[in-house]
């Protein structure tokens, strides 16, 4: 297939298209779905050799188990409550939100169920699942070793000819009467203890308000670790209440900030914060706020570079990382080059404008 090059349209032409290029795919998406809630109810996939309607997705089509799960679990939830159709055509709804509450819809609960699900998050759905499913017993606190990992043997070499899978144990020598066999020295016992390369698995259950607690410290932590894994989340958590939740001394007195100076003070990122609801700031024309929480750096609205003050919360707001770059360089250029009054700025390794965020 020729690839179609973009390069000549503008912003707004290519959002355009992509929006009605969406559009599209909805549309034929639906038409999908009708034509395959039709083929789940025949035999065609079985006179083709395919048991199920998913089985021939997947072997004949090529699907991903995933996206042909979702598709037909939609497809015979929307044949048998035909709304589906018309929520998933304005999007209010779409394939994963609908395979999710499948299970559970009925004649009489699926317009309350739909309307509950419309246009809410997949974490949101899978909560509201986790309301309708039976309750199970919660696992008990846990933490359990894990086994170290067993050092794989090394290949052999193929010019050094076929090696046997195991040497093969030496016949006993025959032992003459009156003679003693000497017995060999056991071997000590392996060492048991913690080391740096131990893993353990920790298990436990939690309410809802530590699983946004969780989140809102992962939120933060990007910019340390951009990969958000539990274990780098909780461990820093811990290791600043064990290590760090000290009264502060000489050594941990905050520094002072010059008025002139580039580095915002405390009290100014306290009530950006506030202000800002611990959210990207940023509004685009037609009136969209981003509220991102992840990636927040706090951003200079009269860029320093251009003598914009850092201890003025009203000149100073919160940007994801990538409105923050975007705007860095609407208004002063790529780094290097001069901004609209001559002067230059650094990248921000070097010093510019943009100063990691530090939540309270």
């Amino acid at each position: 297939m020729k690839s179609m090059d973009l390069s000549q349209l503008s912003n707004e032409a290519l959002l355009g298209k992509v929006e009605a290029l969406a559009q599209t795919e909805r549309f034929n998406l639906i038409n999908l779905i009708v034509h395959l809630g039709e083929l789940d109810d025949r035999t065609a996939c079985e006179d083709r050799g395919f048991p199920t309607t998913f089985a021939y997705l997947t072997r004949r089509l090529g699907y991903a188990e995933s996206d042909a799960l979702r598709r037909v679990r939609t497809a015979r939830a929307a044949r048998q409550y035909p709304s589906i159709l018309r929520m998933l055509a304005s999007g209010e709804l779409n394939l994963v939100s609908v395979s999710l509450i499948q299970p559970f819809l009925t004649s009489e609960n699926h317009e309350r169920l739909l309307r509950r699900t419309a246009r809410r998050s997949t974490r949101e759905v899978e909560r509201m699942v986790a309301e309708l499913s039976p309750p199970e017993a919660e696992p008990r606190d846990r933490i359990r070793a894990l086994p170290a990992p067993v050092a794989s043997a090394p290949e052999p070499n193929p010019s050094a000819g076929a090696l046997p899978m195991f040497d093969p144990m030496p016949e006993p020598a025959p032992v003459a009467a009156g003679m003693t066999v000497p017995q060999s020295s056991p071997k000590p016992a392996p060492e048991l203890g913690p080391s740096a390369s131990s893993r353990v698995v920790f298990t436990f259950a939690a309410s809802e308000e530590v699983r946004s607690w969780f989140e809102q410290a992962r939120d933060l932590l990007r910019h340390r670790f951009p990969m958000g894994r539990m274990e780098e989340v909780i461990g820093e958590a811990l290791r600043r209440l064990v290590h760090d939740d000290i009264p502060a001394g000489p050594s941990r007195r905050p520094r002072a900030s010059s008025p002139d100076g580039r580095h915002i003070p405390k009290w100014v990122r306290d009530e950006v914060w506030r202000r800002d609801s611990g959210r990207c700031a940023f509004v685009s024309a037609d009136g969209w706020r981003c509220g991102e929480t992840a990636w927040l750096e706090f951003d200079h609205i009269v860029p320093f570079a251009l003598g914009g003050p850092s201890n003025d919360p009203a000149n100073i707001r919160l940007l994801c990382r990538s409105h923050n770059q975007s705007e860095r360089l609407r208004l002063l250029g790529a780094p290097g080059r001069a901004g609209p009054g001559g002067q230059r700025f650094s990248s921000p390794e070097g010093g510019g404008d943009i100063s990691r965020s530090q939540p309270p």
